[in-house]
């Protein structure tokens, strides 16, 4: 059962990151999201930063580009 939260992020930020990580290594990706979410985020009701780092990541690396 997968009961990972999942956030809206902004186009833009998703394509940041991803165009970062044609240049750089997962683990720099990772510390440059986890950086924006605590510095560039505000939280919201039952939210953390870890739910917000690991769901930007996750749509970074994982989900595939819908747009056509």
């Amino acid at each position: 059962m997968n009961t990972q939260k999942r956030f809206y992020w902004n186009d833009e930020t998703i394509f940041y990151f991803r165009f970062e990580a044609n240049y750089t290594s997962k683990k720099n990706v990772i510390e440059n999201i986890t950086a924006f979410v605590e510095n560039e985020c505000s939280l919201e009701n039952d939210e953390s930063e870890d739910d917000l780092i690991k769901d930007l990541i996750r749509q970074v690396f994982n989900q595939k580009n819908t747009k056509k």
